[in-house]
């Protein structure tokens, strides 16, 4: 999909900020500890666990270093019969929320 594509289903600003993550790879910090009833947990430290929902959870196990953001996306628009626009906003927040947490790092 173009830049134009994007910008037109997405708008300027969040099509921006999907251009300058799109070719980063990102890769996961801490340890999956378990899941219980759909939630899953990861562990930074002893101090940090994190409640990730089924969807951060996904995108988390596929920051491996290897996988470009654009990957992910394409996996989930494909597994999830999304399309591809549509799974870059929730995509962009989720990895946004991550880094912020330290549960990735580019």
């Amino acid at each position: 999909m173009s830049e134009e594509e994007l910008k037109h289903y997405l708008g300027e600003e969040l099509a921006s900020k999907y251009a300058t993550l799109r070719d980063l790879r990102p890769v996961r910090k801490g340890d999956f500890i378990g899941v219980e009833q759909d939630k899953f947990y990861v562990q930074l430290s002893e101090e940090e666990i994190y409640e990730l929902s089924p969807l951060a959870y996904y995108i988390w196990a596929l920051c491996d270093g290897e996988h470009r953001v654009d990957d992910i996306a394409r996996d989930i628009s494909e597994n999830a019969r999304v399309a591809y626009y549509e799974v870059i906003e929730p995509l962009v927040v989720v990895l946004e929320e991550m880094k912020k947490a330290g549960l990735v790092a580019y």
